[in-house]
C-alpha cells in the first residue's frame, strides 16, 4: 500500500476502505405526492410575496 493522506505508510481505514458495492450505488429519487405538493406551495407564496411587493411599491 502507499502512504495516505493521513501520512501512515500503510495507509489507514478512511482512505483504504472498501465499501460494499450496494453502500455505492443510490437509486435516482423520485418525485413522490408530497413533494410535488410543496412544490406548489412554494410557488403559491412566492407569487403571494411578489404581490404584496407590488402592492407595498417595494
Amino acid at each position: 500500500m502507499s502512504e495516505c493522506k493521513h501520512g501512515l505508510k500503510h495507509g489507514c481505514a478512511y482512505c483504504h476502505a472498501t465499501t460494499p458495492a450496494a453502500v455505492r450505488q443510490t437509486p435516482p429519487k423520485k418525485k413522490t405526492r408530497g413533494s410535488a405538493l410543496s412544490e406548489k406551495m412554494n410557488d403559491r407564496m412566492t407569487a403571494l410575496k411578489r404581490r404584496l411587493r407590488e402592492i407595498r411599491g417595494e
